[in-house]
């Protein structure tokens, strides 16, 4: 097996530099793009938006009290929304009229502003503030550091501000190829460097004991890296619908099989939260906006390790039939883990 594997664990590559992947364009040959998603607390609704409008100027459109946009920013347009899809269903619904019909007199609507503000009084402390950036080509990572700046001067709250806050940071690359063979390699590079990218990320406690971020089964994982596995595009969704019929994954898939089959994965799942778009849905990383030596470079860097296997094929192809037979024969133990294998087997 080729000692080459080495490149993926001895260094990190995490700095504030932006490292770029290896295939920086898609298919149509433009520079890929990605967006991202941040949750924290501590700043109210009006705070974040004209912090957004200062970075990078635009004007603010309302929704609702708890889901805004800034549109026509220098960068795109962002949302900002109060991550609890119960009160945005109460705040754009007219709750008052509707009860005051079936009652058969009126209803002030002042009545429903009032049961808006005591949710959002409620939830603030537990559910976080989410801002979706705009997607930008890799080259300009750098100036989404911009707010997150502004957020952390104006002392956001992030993951380890509370044993309650399971925030985290989702970044959304787009894909390099609709080609079926790339999309799997990317998913395969993803498990087997499922463990290094979470001891890379320092993953919260919180974040690691509730639901968001749930570890791929262990039957569809050996399904995926064993090397015979050559599945079309319908078999790659189908199977990863009957194993993971959720949003909660490290790497959410659903948004891409969405936009490749909506109808496919619509039918089995009917989930109104799943956003179709040609991109990967990564979880994985807290959100550390409180502390001074975080960026989403340094998140962002993590991620391209996977690209970079994913494009590496002898050392993936290694990587994967030795975790393959690993995991197949129990009679040898797996009781190391998968980085002290690795590292006994082909790094010494």
């Amino acid at each position: 097996m080729t000692k080459n594997i080495s490149g993926f664990f001895e260094k990190s590559g995490i700095s504030d530099k932006v490292l770029l992947p290896p295939l920086a364009d898609n298919e149509q040959g433009e520079p890929r793009k990605m967006g991202l998603e941040l949750e924290f607390s501590g700043l109210t609704m009006e705070r974040i938006i004209s912090l957004v409008v200062l970075c990078y100027g635009g004007e603010p459109e309302s929704e609702s009290d708890f889901k805004k946009y800034v549109r026509n920013t220098r960068l795109g347009d962002f949302t900002v929304e109060l991550d609890w899809m119960l009160l945005q269903k109460f705040a754009r619904t007219d709750y008052a009229g509707q009860l005051g019909k079936e009652i058969g007199f009126d209803i002030d609507p002042r009545w429903q502003k009032r049961v808006e503000k005591l949710l959002a009084a409620t939830a603030e402390p537990f559910v976080p503030y989410e801002i979706s950036f705009p997607p930008v080509p890799f080259g300009r990572i750098g100036e989404l550091e911009e707010l997150r700046k502004a957020i952390y001067r104006m002392r956001g709250k992030g993951t380890s501000a509370s044993p309650f806050n399971a925030f985290g940071l989702h970044l959304n690359p787009e894909i390099p190829s609709t080609e079926t063979d790339v999309l799997l390699r990317y998913l395969q590079a993803f498990l087997l460097l499922y463990e290094w990218l979470r001891l890379s990320h320092n993953i919260d406690l919180m974040r690691d004991i509730t639901p968001f971020i749930d570890p791929f089964p262990d039957k569809y994982v050996l399904m995926v890296l064993e090397p015979g596995y050559r599945p079309g595009r319908r078999r790659l969704i189908d199977d990863y619908l009957e194993h993971n019929p959720t949003r909660n994954r490290p790497l959410d898939m659903l948004p891409l099989f969405a936009w490749l089959d909506e109808d496919r994965v619509l039918a089995r799942l009917g989930d109104e939260l799943i956003r179709a778009r040609p991109t990967f849905h990564y979880r994985l990383p807290n959100s550390s906006i409180d502390d001074p030596n975080w960026s989403f470079a340094k998140e962002w860097n993590v991620w391209v390790k996977v690209e970079r296997l994913a494009e590496s094929e002898r050392i993936r192809t290694d990587m994967q039939e030795l975790y393959v037979e690993r995991k197949r024969h129990p009679v040898k133990t797996w009781a190391d883990t998968w980085m002290r294998e690795m590292r006994t087997r082909i790094l010494d």
